[in-house]
This record gives structure tokens, C-alpha cells and sequence, in this order.
């Protein structure tokens, strides 16, 4: 199997490690998702900011005003 695959199924070395390594990289897998899904709702809202602030929203139907500028 590649290292470099994308979505690699599984880890091969998962039943050698122990309860401890195997527990810390579930945290890792889960924290490392939730700062991704962090980053995705920081990035759309600041589209959706400048979306309202250009004027481009109103198209769409979205009337609402920001308190800058």
C-alpha cells in the first residue's frame, strides 16, 4: 500500500500498537477534524461578510447590513 494515498483504509502497524497509541490517535484524528470543520465555518462565513458587504447577497435574496464600514 502507498504511503502517500489519500484515503488510506486502515494502519498497519494498528494491532502492534498498544491501547494508549491507539487511543491517542483516535484523539488526534478527531481533533485534527474538528479544527478542519473550524477552518471550513471561518472561511464561509468570511465569504458570506464580504458577500453582504459587496452587495452580491442582496441578489440571492440575503438583506442584511454589517456594523462595519
Amino acid at each position: 500500500m502507498p504511503s502517500l494515498s489519500l484515503f488510506r483504509r486502515r494502519d498497519p502497524w494498528w494491532e502492534i500498537d498498544g491501547p494508549a497509541a491507539r487511543r491517542a490517535r483516535r484523539k488526534q484524528h478527531l481533533v485534527a477534524g474538528i479544527a478542519f470543520m473550524a477552518a471550513l465555518a471561518a472561511v464561509g462565513a468570511a465569504a458570506f461578510a464580504w458577500a453582504i458587504q459587496l452587495g452580491i447577497a442582496g441578489a440571492f435574496g440575503v438583506h442584511a447590513a454589517l456594523g462595519i464600514g
